[in-house]
């Protein structure tokens, strides 16, 4: 034998090309697994600050539907008002008309 060398017997090759591979696979699966753990973690993120956004929104459209509803019991308060003033100028131009 000579030094500096490694010998591999020849019936050794097929075992030693098997712990090779499973080596490989077993590395693969490893980066496999903790590619998609940061995935899964990302991807939950993700959906609690959706989940969250929602929640948010749901308020905000409720307190929009309370000043809409507002708005529109104010619009008609004063659609009654103006008929309300109409009437009374209509009332105030009769007597006047009838003055003259």
């Amino acid at each position: 034998m000579s030094e500096g060398t490694i010998s591999v017997p020849t019936w050794a090759l097929p075992v030693v090309a098997a712990v090779l591979s499973i080596a490989v696979a077993w590395g693969a699966a490893n980066a496999r697994a903790e590619a998609t753990e940061a995935e899964v973690d990302r991807i939950e993120r993700v959906v609690t600050e959706a989940a969250q956004k929602i929640g948010e929104n749901g308020e905000l459209t409720k307190v929009n539907q309370a000043k809409i509803e507002a708005i529109v019991s104010s619009l008609s308060d004063q659609a009654e008002t103006a008929k309300e003033s109409d009437a009374k100028l209509q009332q105030l131009i009769e007597i006047m008309l009838k003055a003259n």
